[in-house]
């Protein structure tokens, strides 16, 4: 019989587990998990046709967010909020600027407005009004430009990523799950799902290696010897790696041909080498965006104009001090009038200078999208290089995600000498379907990988 659930009978997918060290915690459960009959196949039997209380049930991730905004003051919890996002703000701000070329650029910036504050002609300061047309055309509506740039390139690269984990996963399932005749694949040699799965994983590791490579094509990279060198040490085992991957490609192309040898109808193959077109495809775009950047030159114009920007738009601040030291009457201020205003105008060039170092620090790292795994395998969760890789690809979590799913198998599919197959509760086929009862858990060991998710 048909059993209405109401939300409260259906236990959330993830739940709360107990408290480590003070803190709550998520723990993940069975997909199937009801409160309902004495254990889950009464349960499930019972929610079979009951898909409201499935779709009804609360949010686990909601309710946790809610528990923790319960304990705090509702009066005080946007002014803490504010702080909070100002403070974010404000260390990252620092996280992006705080490099040697910003420490030079404040060096020039500073040394530019006191030479033209204090160094006079004929008892005249060089101070003019000068015009920032020249900079917001030549420095600042480029820089914007390519940084839009950098994130289209950015959102193409999450698109092929996830078109490789999703052709290979799908690849790989049809050659676990997928089935023709009476149990076809009997006919299958031993082990054939295992060595799918290495070459897959194999494939897959070379490909986030490659991706996570460091950059070669910086200017250093061309135009020193030290860059030369690295640089063709690092395409070297780049190289390697590619050609590798290419005959990966090629193992899983005669891997459908053996479940051909076993009988396999000809449109199921047809459907598995699209998949792996498909995603050869896709990597093939994730490398040409690895290897092929925005103009090296636009790069260049726009570190030499910002260094030099400050030497020809230092009448500006001269200018600007002027306008402050001197009244109406022709009287010169005092001197701590005259100090005052230099170091304002000293700290109006560094703030300008900045600004465009800024600019050009996010685009100079959103350059390669992909974000190197070394942070991610080392586990130091508060590295430095980790939150400038915020805005990057993790390459590491979204491909260790694709063999945590390649490693998972059906608990009784262990009928054929092969691997994978129909589980014992689905073939031969039951009167009734166990679908959904049908447990899946990792095949092989995925301790590393799993930390990496």
């Amino acid at each position: 019989a048909r059993m209405a659930a109401s939300p409260a009978d259906v236990v959330p997918d993830v739940e709360v587990g107990p408290a480590r060290d003070g803190k709550r915690v998520l723990s993940k459960v069975a997909s199937y998990r009801f409160t309902t009959g004495d254990n889950d196949t009464q349960a499930i039997e019972a929610h079979l046709f009951d898909l409201d209380g499935v779709w009804s049930r609360p949010s686990p991730i909601l309710a946790e967010w809610r528990a923790g905004r319960a304990a705090t003051s509702r009066v005080l919890e946007p002014v803490k909020e504010a702080c909070m996002n100002l403070f974010a703000s404000v260390r990252i701000y620092f996280r992006y600027l705080v490099t040697a070329e910003a420490w030079i650029l404040c060096l020039v910036s500073v040394a530019s407005t006191l030479f033209f504050t204090m160094f006079e002609v004929k008892g005249r300061r060089l101070a003019v009004n000068v015009s920032w047309a020249f900079i917001s055309f030549a420095i600042i509506f480029p820089l914007t430009n390519s940084l839009n740039e950098t994130f289209r390139r950015r959102e193409r690269a999450l698109e092929c990523i996830a078109d490789v984990k999703a052709y290979l996963l799908s690849y790989y399932q049809a050659h676990r799950d997928w089935d023709w005749g009476e149990n076809g694949r009997g006919k299958l040699p031993r082990n054939h799902v295992a060595n799918v799965r290495l070459v897959l994983a194999s494939c897959v590791a070379d490909m986030r290696d490659v991706l996570t490579a460091p950059p070669t094509t910086r200017q250093i990279h061309y135009h020193t010897e030290w860059g030369r060198k690295e640089r063709e040490r690092v395409e070297n085992m780049s190289h390697d790696m590619i050609f590798r991957i290419s005959t990966y490609f090629d193992r899983m192309s005669l891997a459908v041909e053996e479940l051909k040898y076993a009988g396999q109808p000809g449109n199921e193959a047809s459907r598995m080498r699209q998949y792996v077109t498909l995603s050869m495809r896709a990597w093939e775009n994730l490398k040409h965006i690895k290897k092929y950047r925005t103009p090296i030159a636009t790069r260049a114009f726009a570190r030499v104009y910002i260094f030099l920007h400050p030497w020809f738009w230092g009448p500006y601040y001269a200018y600007l001090v002027d306008g402050m030291v001197v009244d109406g009457t022709g009287n010169d201020a005092s001197f701590g009038a005259v100090v005052g205003t230099t170091v304002y105008a000293c700290a109006l060039s560094v703030l300008t200078s900045l600004a465009m170092m800024g600019l050009f620090n996010v685009r100079y790292r959103m350059e390669d999208p992909f974000f190197d795994a070394v942070v991610e395998q080392t586990g130091k969760k508060n590295d430095t290089r980790q939150h400038l890789g915020v805005d990057l690809i993790h390459v590491a979590q979204e491909f260790a995600e694709l063999l945590r799913s390649v490693a998972m198998e059906v608990v009784d599919a262990d009928q054929n000498k092969c691997g994978g197959g129909p589980a014992r509760r689905a073939y031969p086929l039951p009167e009734s379907s166990w679908i959904a009862h049908l447990e899946l858990k990792p095949g092989v060991e995925i301790v590393r990988i799993q930390s990496q998710v």
